[in-house]
C-alpha cells in the first residue's frame, strides 16, 4: 500500500494560479502531496457541485517535474473527486489556496476556496482555507512563510477533527506581521453595487462589484477580534468554521415557544 498523502492541495483560482504554485512551494518536498484543482478560474462559485454533466479530469504537468489533476468542475468537485477516485486513502489534511484575495466575514459563503476546505471537513478531514488579503501586488513569498508556519503550528490541534480553519494573511512582509489571532467571523454583509453598461448593440448589462462592509457593532476587545479587525490590525486571522449552520439562539427560542404551546 502506498504511503499516506499528507496534504491534498486545491484552490478556486485554477490549477495554474500563482497562489497554488506558492502553496506547492511551501509543502512539496517536505511532505507527500497531491494537487487536484479546477482547470480554470472558479472563484465565488461557493459550494456548488456538478450533477448534470460529466466532470473531465486530466493529469497536468506542474513545475519542478510535479504532476497534478486539472478538474473541469468546481472546487468542491475537485475535492470530492480526489477523495473518492484519485487518492488510495484520505489525506491527513486538505489545504485550499493560497487565494488571491481575502475571505472574511460573509465572503466565506461565496468563496470557492473555503468551499473546497469545507468539503474536506464534510468528509471528516481537517482543512485549512488560506487567503492573501489583497487585490493587487500579492507578496507570495511572505504568504508562503506564513502559511507553512500556521499549518505546522495548528495542524496538531485539529488533526482528526472535521473542521475548517479559515486563515487570512495580511499582504505585508512576514517580518511586519504582528502575530496570529484566533478570531470570530465578522457579522458583516458584503456591500454590493453594480456597474451599468451597454454592449455594442445597445443592450444594458451589469457588472457586479462590491466591497467589505463595516462592522455593525463596537470594536471588539483585543482578545475577541473578528477576522476583519484582525487583518486591519496586521494580524493573521484564523477562524474555525464548523459544519452546522444552525442558529442556536433561535433554535432555543423556538423550542421554548413550542414548549409553552403544549
Amino acid at each position: 500500500m502506498p504511503p499516506r498523502t499528507e496534504y491534498l492541495l486545491t484552490n478556486d483560482d485554477g490549477i495554474h494560479a500563482p497562489g497554488l504554485a506558492a502553496l506547492r512551494s511551501a509543502f512539496e518536498g517536505r511532505a507527500r502531496t497531491l494537487v487536484a484543482a479546477p482547470a480554470s478560474q472558479r472563484s465565488a462559485v461557493g459550494h456548488s457541485i456538478t450533477i448534470h454533466g460529466p466532470i473531465p479530469c486530466d493529469p497536468v504537468k506542474l513545475g519542478r517535474g510535479r504532476r497534478g489533476y486539472a478538474v473541469e468542475g468546481t472546487p468542491a468537485d475537485a475535492v470530492k473527486l480526489a477523495l473518492c477516485e484519485l487518492l488510495p486513502s484520505n489525506p491527513r489534511f486538505v489545504l485550499s489556496g493560497i487565494n488571491f484575495g481575502a475571505n472574511l466575514g460573509v465572503n466565506v459563503f461565496y468563496s470557492g476556496t473555503v468551499a473546497a476546505a469545507m468539503e474536506a471537513a464534510f468528509a471528516g478531514i481537517p482543512s485549512f482555507a488560506l487567503s492573501l488579503c489583497t487585490k493587487t501586488e500579492p507578496l507570495w513569498k511572505d504568504a508562503v512563510k506564513v502559511a507553512r508556519r500556521v499549518v505546522a503550528e495548528f495542524a496538531p490541534f485539529v488533526e482528526g477533527t472535521p473542521v475548517c480553519l479559515n486563515v487570512n494573511i495580511p499582504n505585508i512582509p512576514a517580518s511586519r506581521i504582528r502575530g496570529v489571532r484566533i478570531t470570530r467571523q465578522a457579522p458583516v454583509a458584503w456591500e454590493d453595487f453594480f456597474h451599468r453598461r451597454q454592449d455594442p448593440r445597445g443592450r444594458t448589462y451589469f457588472w457586479m462589484d462590491g466591497d467589505q462592509g463595516e462592522p455593525r457593532r463596537a470594536r471588539p476587545a483585543p482578545h475577541d477580534l473578528t477576522d476583519i479587525e484582525a487583518i486591519r490590525r496586521g494580524y493573521v486571522s484564523i477562524t474555525p468554521l464548523r459544519l452546522s449552520l444552525t442558529c442556536e439562539d433561535t433554535f432555543h427560542r423556538l423550542g421554548k415557544r413550542g414548549a409553552r404551546r403544549r
